[in-house]
């Protein structure tokens, strides 16, 4: 087994004449730009800022539609989900006017909009372009993290390497909708988080089985029962 993995002697790859390694890694948008970049970001903000001004100036902004309002603060959250990050995106630029250095402001709103820019559901070479300006932006401005001593490694973070390689892999790939691994975690949730709950704890394998195939039953039948009831409705509609 040793020798059939990256971490063996030798790369499973290396004999593969027309093997790229570098292409077959995808983008990802939950854990390289909201659970990687922006979590690093996020924590720099709040260094410079204070974690607990930050959160006063979170409390104060005017709840939103379909935008999470932290009454609470963010400070004494154990553990951030994918969700959560993006929502307090959205309002992070709001909260650091006053607080933060003008070329700290521009430096994230380029991140943040490079992040929204890569969910596009289509490119074309314009948005591509915008992303190539707002990574570059990013990088003529990211110095002043490090000027703020709230990072200790020059962002030297292969995740914000992997930023670099984003628009090659969209012209190669795709849009990042289509390998994006917040999909995978959704099922995650649905299929063994739930199934899991379901359980009494114990032998729980053909417990969750089981589950999971009394919700596809169900699932299967409300179809059925939808189709039915549709097609007995055109009928309707369409008797003389």
């Amino acid at each position: 087994m040793k020798h059939n993995v990256a971490g063996g002697i030798e790369p499973f790859w290396k004999d593969f004449p027309l093997t790229d390694i570098h292409d077959c890694i995808t983008p990802d948008i939950l854990h390289q730009c909201y659970q990687g970049v922006f979590k690093h970001l996020l924590k720099w903000v709040q260094e410079i800022v204070g974690e607990n001004e930050l959160d006063e100036r979170f409390q104060v902004l005017p709840p939103t539609c379909g935008v999470r309002h932290f009454k609470k603060g963010i400070a004494d959250f154990s553990q951030v989900t994918g969700t959560e990050h993006k929502h307090i995106a959205r309002i992070l630029l709001a909260s650091l006017t006053g607080k933060v250095d003008q070329r700290g402001i521009v430096a994230c709103k380029a991140l943040l909009n490079f992040i929204h820019l890569a969910q596009y559901p289509s490119h074309d070479e314009d948005t591509l372009g915008y992303m190539d300006l707002e990574l570059n932006v990013w990088h003529k401005n990211k110095a002043y993290f490090v000027k703020q001593q709230t990072t200790k490694d020059q962002i030297n973070i292969p995740k914000f390497h992997s930023l670099l390689h984003y628009v090659n892999s969209i012209k190669w790939l795709g849009t990042t909708d289509n390998y994006n691994t917040e999909a995978f975690e959704r099922f995650h949730i649905d299929m063994a988080k739930e199934a899991w709950d379901a359980t009494n704890k114990r032998d729980h394998f053909p417990q969750m089985t089981q589950w999971l195939s009394r919700q596809e039953k169900i699932s299967s039948f409300d179809f059925y029962r939808n189709w039915i009831n549709s097609t007995s409705t055109n009928q309707d509609q369409h008797a003389p």
